[in-house]
């Protein structure tokens, strides 16, 4: 003889077997949200060892401040032999500072990018033009 499940047990078993599966769904969209917004919240920041973004780089005396003036420019400095310190695209406002004793330092857009090395003004290259140089101290 087989086995009978009456229907209110059926009913209690699907809505138990529906209750797991709503709170299964809640769990993943929460770990999801977690987690786009730890990944939200580091991919654009510089190491804090080296540098720090900030609202406006002024032409503090510090080896390299770079504040983007254009739609976006790509932007990656790195101690020579050494640490890659930034290497991802900003956009118009964005700006970041470093203080180290050498930097090489690159720009897809030469125009695009207000640059102050021991608070001189580089002057700003031809529009689209990729500018890479080095920044020392002092």
């Amino acid at each position: 003889m087989g086995r009978h499940v009456s229907s209110e047990r059926r009913r209690a078993l699907r809505g138990r077997f529906l209750l797991a599966l709503l709170a299964i769904a809640a769990l993943v969209c929460l770990a999801a949200f977690s987690g786009y917004r730890i990944w939200d919240e580091t991919r654009g920041r510089p190491p804090t060892r080296h540098g720090r973004p900030s609202p406006s780089a002024s032409p503090a005396v510090v080896t390299l401040a770079v504040t983007v003036t254009g739609p976006k420019c790509q932007v990656f400095v790195r101690v020579p032999g050494g640490d890659i310190l930034v290497n991802r695209s900003f956009v118009r406002g964005q700006s970041l500072r470093f203080d180290e004793q050498r930097l090489s330092v690159v720009l897809s857009d030469a125009s695009a990018a207000r640059v102050y090395v021991n608070g001189r003004l580089r002057p700003p290259g031809k529009p689209g033009s990729r500018a890479a140089f080095v920044a020392l101290k002092g």
